[in-house]
């Protein structure tokens, strides 16, 4: 038996077996904070080599397409709520007064706007039991309604007596929504990848080498870019992290010339620095690709 204590606002939540969620219900907007990350360490300084694990590009695929399919289409979402409205699956419910109170459903759910679902829960299925226990807490205005077979309401039919609202306004409110949130999931994705495609781009002005393997690089707006190459050749070399640290630091301020600097003074006569004009140089994706293990 499961019990929950909801307001009529959030009853089609527990009347949604099927599996689509309300978008309503799940609004919950997380307070914005600073993404200003000037000065911040690159999260790859950060992380041993034990802790990652590389992943295939099968892997990655089959990922993404399990991450579409669990996405609900408004269309799809908009059958699922009313096949669940013509559903005939609640079995008892209480009213007092002539308003419907509290109400079980088959799968043993219940949905309650006060105390009314808690008496059916302490009768645990004895409808003389629970028969009882209304008449005790809230006297002749309150009343036991037992539903069987075919005689029993929709979802839909009691969506409305509990909540007061249209099901089918309901159902084109969610779909509205549903469908605004999914354009807008669209535009942010394609926002998303044209950003991509230019962070991935941009020209590497200077190029970061120890030994003749490419270890990192940075663009023109002083973003350094630096691999896990290069912290495990500087752990062979017996070089301490924290001379490193500088290297994975955002910082736009700098010159590549002055990351340069601090480059060869981690790495001395073993460091090569290598400058482009942004015409010729090597992108991003080029040098990320090569300064990884």
């Amino acid at each position: 038996m499961y019990f929950n204590s909801v307001s009529p606002k959030g009853a089609y939540n527990l009347m949604l077996s099927t599996g689509v969620e309300s978008l309503s219900s799940k609004k919950a907007h997380a307070t914005e904070q600073s993404t200003d990350l000037v000065e911040k360490t690159n999260l790859m300084f950060q992380i041993e080599n034990k802790a990652i694990n590389k992943i295939s590009t099968e892997a990655l695929n089959y990922i993404k397409q399990i991450l579409e399919r669990s996405q609900v289409l408004p269309d799809v979402a908009q059958s699922a709520y009313l096949k669940h409205g013509q559903a005939q699956e609640v079995v008892l419910g209480i009213t007092i007064n002539g308003e419907l109170k509290a109400y079980q459903n088959q799968q043993g759910y219940i949905t309650s706007k006060d105390e009314a679902g808690e008496l059916i829960k302490q009768a645990n299925g004895d409808v003389k039991q629970l028969q009882r226990l209304v008449q005790q807490k809230y006297g002749d205005g309150a009343m036991v309604e037992v539903f069987q077979g075919s005689n029993r309401p929709t979802n839909a039919e009691i969506f409305e007596r509990y909540t007061g609202r249209s099901f089918q306004r309901f159902v084109a409110e969610e779909i509205t929504s549903r469908q605004h949130a999914s354009d807008q999931a669209k535009l942010e994705q394609d926002q998303y990848l044209r950003n991509k495609i230019m962070f991935d781009q941009a020209p590497q002005v200077a190029v970061f080498k120890v030994e003749g393997q490419i270890v990192g690089g940075i663009d023109e707006n002083g973003f350094a870019d630096m691999g896990r190459k290069l912290l495990d050749i500087a752990q062979q070399k017996g070089i301490d992290n924290a001379e490193l640290e500088p290297l994975f630091m955002i910082d736009p301020k700098r010159s590549p010339s002055q990351v340069a600097k601090l480059f060869t003074q981690a790495f001395g006569a073993d460091a090569e620095v290598e400058y482009f004009t942004p015409s010729n140089a090597p992108t991003r994706a080029q040098i990320r690709q090569q300064s990884e293990l």
